[in-house]
């Protein structure tokens, strides 16, 4: 029986032992241990992922976590052979007979304790190692967070192409201080195109003032089967909030704030120093606090790196800051005092006539809508007299199994009917779909602009030819006259 432990507790092990014999000698192969006493170790105090090896005829106990704190040691706790047993070095116990802790640890394992200490306490420990996890600097500041809406499990199997129907296409989003509905196409969707999809809906959105949304991400969490929305502000005004259907786990979802970026300013002691406590978990993390008091690794605050100086800016989607809302204060210190030497000797400078070589824009001047263009795929984009251009909108087709059973109304507008079955919304040139002609005349598919150039070429055209009817009609008139 040695000291063991399993996932379950850190207990007292009996070994299970599988032998066969063999000759004078028992060999036996202890595949596993069975628990069969009390906790040594609180589970607080337990740690799990020891391993144990034997490599050149000795046993090697590695520790179950890392980091400059990590240790591990080694404490006979029984003293009764149950079973024969060769060593590694050829040494046989006697079944039945009773042996020291310490014995066994020496014969057994290659273990040894010093002479006088009692029996209960014989332990090897190992002294700290240097942690193999990189460590990473310890800083003292949070950096500012965008909103991070989570869904639920989605309610289809996003691992197959599914649909989207009348019933769930449908989302409702607030991004900030903007809101709107979003309709999704219908038909069949994959996870990537659905999030792609989604993703460019949200970034179309705006308000009556044109400020648009901008730089919101839509993902796909794999582990939890879940849709992932990150916001594209990263303050504490910064709001995000998503409702829909719960096939894709959009049913009662918990809206999200975003956080602004801050640091601890600590305040110094009479001796012009700051105390401060620094600790490294087994991950190789380094920890802060400024209570020297009990240790306890779940009420340190653990600090992620950051521009301590408090550099950061954040602009809303209209260009205007958001983040600091106030002015920064500069905080003075005090250096000692010293002499700089500043040598012009080795400066130089050639006067040169000024010109501009290279210059980059990154913005466009204010315009005025200059004209509106539909293109063959349904893309309706504005023009603008700076040059730039913008999608306002795509235009969709129905298509349906019966186009004559539909019922006409009016002029030129149709219903659907049982003959006819039901519409099926598609874009402009997918598959079953045609294409949009822009200009056309209503219940035509002739291009009025096209069509209105031929005419008056065709106008022109006829002009000319009478012109010169009427000139060959004069030249023969006077040819008759003149031989008369």
């Amino acid at each position: 029986t040695i000291g063991s432990y399993d996932e379950r507790n850190t207990a007292l092990a009996s070994i299970q032992p599988i032998a066969s014999s063999d000759g004078d000698n028992a060999i036996v192969l202890t595949p596993k241990m069975i628990p069969s006493g009390d906790l040594i170790s609180e589970t607080r105090n337990q740690r799990y992922g020891v391993e144990v090896n034997f490599s050149d005829g000795a046993f090697v106990f590695s520790s179950g976590m890392t980091g400059d704190g990590s240790s591990i040691s080694i404490r006979n706790v029984a003293s009764y052979v149950t079973d024969a047993t060769n060593t590694a070095d050829g040494t046989t116990f006697e079944i039945g007979t009773a042996y020291a802790a310490s014995e066994i640890g020496e014969r057994l394992f290659g273990i040894t304790v010093e002479s006088g200490t009692p029996e209960s306490e014989n332990t090897v420990s190992v002294a700290e190692a240097i942690s193999a996890v990189a460590n990473r600097p310890a800083v003292r500041g949070q950096a500012s967070m965008p909103a991070i809406v989570q869904g639920n499990q989605m309610g289809i199997d996003p691992s197959k192409p599914f649909e989207v129907t009348a019933d769930n296409r449908s989302l409702t989003v607030i991004v900030d201080n903007i809101s709107s509905q979003i309709e999704l196409a219908v038909g069949q969707y994959s996870v990537g195109d659905f999030t792609k999809e989604v993703q460019g809906k949200i970034n179309l959105m705006a308000d009556k003032l044109g400020n648009q949304v901008s730089g919101v991400r839509v993902e796909f969490d794999t582990e939890s089967s879940s849709l992932i929305f990150t916001g594209s502000t990263a303050t504490d005004d910064s709001f995000l909030q998503v409702a829909g259907s719960a096939d894709f786990g959009l049913e009662d979802v918990e809206p999200a704030f975003g956080t602004n970026s801050s640091y601890i300013q600590l305040s110094p002691d009479t001796q012009g120093t700051t105390p401060l406590y620094v600790f490294q978990d087994r991950n190789g993390e380094w920890l802060e606090t400024t209570d020297k008091g009990t240790f306890d690794e779940n009420d340190i605050p653990n600090w992620s790196p950051i521009f301590l100086d408090r550099g950061e800016l954040t602009f809303d989607t209209s260009g205007t800051l958001v983040s600091p809302s106030g002015a920064s204060v500069l905080k003075s210190a005090t250096i000692i005092g010293n002499d700089i030497n500043v040598d012009y000797q080795g400066s130089t400078q050639f006067n040169s006539p000024f010109a501009v070589l290279n210059q980059s824009q990154n913005g466009a001047p204010e315009g005025d809508l200059v004209g509106v263009n539909i293109g063959e795929d349904g893309l309706v984009v504005a023009s603008y007299s700076n040059g730039s251009q913008k999608s306002l909108g795509k235009i969709i087709l129905a298509n349906f199994a019966t186009p004559k059973g539909l019922r006409q109304v009016g002029n030129s507008g149709f219903t659907a009917t049982s003959q006819s079955g039901d519409a099926k919304l598609g874009e402009p040139g997918a598959a079953g779909f045609g294409t949009i002609r822009a200009g056309a005349t209503e219940r035509s598919n002739v291009d009025l602009t096209a069509e209105l150039v031929s005419l008056i070429t065709a106008q022109r055209n006829f002009q000319a030819n009478a012109k010169a009817i009427e000139t060959s009609s004069t030249l023969t008139q006077t040819i008759i006259q003149m031989r008369g």
